[in-house]
This record gives C-alpha cells, sequence and structure tokens, in this order.
C-alpha cells in the first residue's frame, strides 16, 4: 500500500469512474485501474463495482475511503509543515571554495535555493590560505581547502575535516609536445614556463621545487582563471594545480587541456576537505550544505 494507490482510491470515488479520475491526474486508466486492483488484493476485499457505467464504491469501500481520505488530508498537512518550516529558515550561508570546486558549490546552491527558497547562499572562490584567513575572521561559514601533511603540522589548531585526496599535477595545452606525455620529470619540469594561479599552496610548491631544481620562469601569475586557461590554449606555458581542480574541468573532459604526473619530487599528496568551527556546532543549514556538497563532489569525482 502506497500513497498513490490511495490517491487514486480517492480519485475514482469522487467523480464514480476510472476514465474521470485517470484524466484527472494525467495517467492510463490502466495505470489506475491495476493500482487499485493490487490495493484489493492486499486488502483482501473488493473497492469498487466496476461497470460499463462506471465505479461504485462497495460499502466496504466507503468505509476505506473515508480512511483513505483521511490520510490523505493528514500527509497534506505534513507537506504543508515541512514547507512552512523550510520557508523559516532565511538568513545568510556563506561558503568558499579553492579553485575548481565552483561547479560542485553551485549545484549545492542550487539544491537549497529549491528547499529553502527565504535562505541567501554567497558562494566564492580563493586560494587555501586565503580561505583560512577568512574563516579566521568569521567572514564565511565553512570554506573547503587543500592541504598537505606539512601544512597540517603548521596550522594545528585548525579544525579540518578530509573528505577527499589527490595530488599536484601539471596541466598544459593539447597542442604542446608535453600533451603526449604521460608525466613529466622534475628535469623536464625545471626547463618550462609556468602561468600560476595566485594561490599559497601553488606558491610554496614552486619556492619547494626552485629550492631544489633552481629558480623557474614564471610567465604571470593571477586569480583569473580564464587568463591562465586562454594561455594554456596558446602554448604560452604550463600551469600546476590541483587534479581535482582540473578533474571536471570542461577543457579537460574534451581533451583541449591534458593533466601530467610530476614524478619523483617530494610527498605531493593533497587532502581536500572543510574548515570548521573548533568546539561550535554547526548550525543545521551548515551541515546540510557541507553533507550536500560532499555527496555532489563524490558524484562527480572520475576516479
Amino acid at each position: 500500500m502506497n500513497i498513490e494507490q490511495l490517491e487514486h482510491v480517492v480519485e475514482v470515488a469522487k467523480g464514480k469512474s476510472i476514465s474521470k479520475a485517470a484524466e484527472s491526474l494525467h495517467i492510463t486508466q490502466s495505470g489506475i485501474s491495476q493500482s487499485i486492483s493490487a490495493l484489493e488484493n492486499e486488502l483482501g476485499i473488493k473497492l469498487f463495482k466496476r461497470s460499463r457505467k462506471g465505479a461504485v464504491p462497495t460499502e466496504a469501500g466507503k468505509r476505506i475511503i473515508i480512511k483513505a481520505n483521511d490520510i490523505l488530508n493528514n500527509v497534506q498537512e505534513l507537506r504543508e509543515e515541512a514547507e512552512g518550516a523550510a520557508n523559516a529558515i532565511t538568513g545568510d550561508l556563506r561558503l568558499m571554495g579553492i579553485p575548481g570546486v565552483m561547479p560542485t558549490l553551485i549545484k549545492t546552491t542550487a539544491y537549497l535555493r529549491r528547499k529553502y527558497p527565504n535562505l541567501a547562499v554567497d558562494i566564492n572562490e580563493k586560494g587555501s590560505f586565503e580561505i583560512i584567513e577568512d574563516f579566521q575572521a568569521k567572514r564565511i561559514d565553512a570554506g573547503f581547502i587543500a592541504m598537505n601533511d606539512k601544512l597540517l603540522q603548521q596550522n594545528v589548531g585548525l579544525n579540518f575535516e578530509p573528505v577527499s585526496k589527490g595530488k599536484l599535477v601539471l596541466c598544459v595545452g593539447r597542442n604542446t609536445p608535453l600533451s603526449f606525455k604521460k608525466s613529466i620529470t622534475p628535469e623536464e619540469l625545471k626547463e618550462q614556463t609556468f602561468i600560476l594561479y595566485k594561490d599559497d599552496y601553488v606558491q610554496w610548491f614552486i619556492r619547494d621545487f626552485s629550492n631544489v631544481f633552481g629558480k623557474v620562469n614564471v610567465l604571470f601569475s593571477t586569480k583569473n582563471g580564464d587568463a591562465i586557461v586562454m594561455a594554456l590554449r596558446e602554448g604560452m606555458g604550463v600551469t600546476i594545480g590541483h587534479d581535482y581542480s582540473f578533474a571536471n574541468h570542461p577543457l579537460v573532459l574534451s581533451g583541449e587541456l591534458v593533466t601530467l604526473e610530476i614524478e619523483n619530487f617530494s610527498d605531493h599528496v593533497v587532502y581536500f576537505g572543510w574548515l570548521k568551527q573548533g568546539n561550535t556546532p554547526l548550525s543545521q543549514i551548515t551541515k546540510e550544505a557541507i553533507d550536500r556538497f560532499n555527496q555532489v563532489l563524490f558524484m562527480d569525482q572520475p576516479y
């Protein structure tokens, strides 16, 4: 027995006709007939006397139909109560994420706005260290960042909850010779011209790399992701980033951009996760936003 069957029974009883009920509910007569027959078999009684003139409730059917109508009214009240609770959730929710997660943040925001139409959601993209600063200044409710073991040790006081693991990779345009390779050695990497996203994590990698292999050639650094993509497509240089930042990028998926593994250079495993406020419990809406984001994140991951 389900709500849909009860709706079918009540609608047929209203018009004393399966055809009228089918037209009202926008389903086939066969669908309603089979639904009612299944309910009758489950209950062990006949709900309607069917004939060419229509469908008339039996005596037992009348009692069942009254109860079914009561149940549907209660269900409607429940839905209205839930809708009222959703509309009662107001205010602002401020989320921030590293480059590459904006599509996931947008999907999360769309879900929240459908469920809570009076909620204002502000989403933004920054580098991990800037997100940490905004989070510590309480300018955001939660931030999705990238961290490695060294940075975790340096930021012991941060409440960081990892949800995924990745690494730094090289990204190049498909019209460059490097696009035919699966990986690149540090010696080969040293000879490249870099176009960098202005993120402390990327800067840390370049600084660490330069300390070992010598200064690298940086064409420019920017926080404009579109500028980096344009330069890569023109073959002006290469860039470094988290593998997740590129995983679902349309140009990577289409083959316009190609990612390469970086061979034998320290341990550059990256943990992706959420900054949360110390011992302060998360608000209901922040927790729901994080849970939804994580669900979408894992559905989107190609690995």
